[in-house]
């Protein structure tokens, strides 16, 4: 985890920040850190999500407030959904607030309810995103109406098999992405509209199980780190909402209370970093065994 940090742990730190904060993230932190510093990470959109895991650390404010001020709406609608996580994080930007954000993210709203990077249609991927980060701010004027939307253009792209397609191809991003989404906006899946509920899309998800304990990118394809990480850090979510706890993008800790130990261990990290996969596939199994029993609970006896 340390070695890939600023290339892509940081969908395993938000997971593994919310559910085990009592780790030792020493080594991780400087490793981030240092990357922000030195300008080796150079999308403004890498930077901010960089900066949102630190965040969530309670990490070196005075980075965090520079990379959100230097990134924020610098590079299209993906900059507006990371600066937002940062503006919900408690982070001030110099020229934005939050209700700027979220006006720029409402005004790049599809016709269809959806959002995307670029066209005229929505994107799966980019509308569960921007979901994601509008999720804490629905008290906000016009955010209720397009998360209505946006639902119902999600609930209309899912698959007979429970999954989604994003760019013709059905992949275990797209779902990962969707559970999330729900996950940030505190919403039952079928009360939102989604045919068969959690357990719906959690079959969906689970086409991508491989036999190693890891998930692909497609159907029958082979252990892709991405989809991967991106499952884990969904199924994570869902298991924090129903533990009662805050969004995996939202700290909680105060800014700038981490405190490194003396010496910071790598070998409990090698050990998480082998076995996400196969916690996410247990997580899988898990959600479902425990949809299950609610059901039965709630069936009339």
């Amino acid at each position: 985890m340390t070695d890939n940090a600023g290339k892509g742990a940081e969908w395993y730190a938000f997971a593994l920040i919310k559910r085990c904060p009592t780790l030792d993230y020493t080594r991780y932190e400087a490793a981030l850190r240092g990357k922000l510093e030195s300008g080796t990470v150079s999308s403004p959109v890498s930077r901010m999500n960089c900066a949102l895991a630190l965040s969530c650390l309670g990490s070196s404010p005075d980075l965090i407030r520079e990379t959100l001020n230097h990134g924020i709406g610098q590079l299209g609608i993906m900059s507006w959904i990371y600066g937002l996580h940062l503006l919900n994080a408690g982070y001030e930007a110099t020229e934005h607030t939050t209700a700027d954000a979220v006006g720029q993210l409402l005004a790049l709203q599809k016709d269809d309810g959806g959002w995307a990077v670029s066209g005229q249609w929505g994107d799966v991927d980019v509308t569960a995103m921007a979901l994601q980060a509008l999720a804490p701010n629905r008290d906000l004027p016009g955010v209720s109406d397009a998360v209505t939307g946006a639902l119902a253009f999600l609930t209309s792209r899912q698959l007979e098999s429970g999954g989604f397609k994003s760019y013709g191809v059905e992949n275990a991003e797209s779902s990962a992405q969707v559970l999330l989404a729900l996950s940030c906006l505190g919403l039952d899946a079928a009360d939102a509209g989604f045919a068969g509920g959690y357990e719906r899309l959690i079959e969906g998800l689970s086409q991508f199980a491989t036999s190693s304990g890891g998930f692909s990118h497609q159907i029958e394809g082979d252990v892709n780190e991405l989809a991967t990480a991106q499952v884990y850090l969904a199924l994570s979510s869902v298991l924090a909402k129903r533990a009662g706890k805050s969004s995996v993008y939202l700290p909680d800790v105060a800014p700038g209370s981490f405190v490194p130990t003396v010496s910071g261990g790598r070998f409990p990290f090698l050990v998480l970093y082998i076995a996400v996969p196969l916690l996410a596939a247990s997580t899988v199994a898990l959600i479902v065994l425990r949809r299950k029993r609610e059901r039965a609970a709630e069936a009339p006896k």
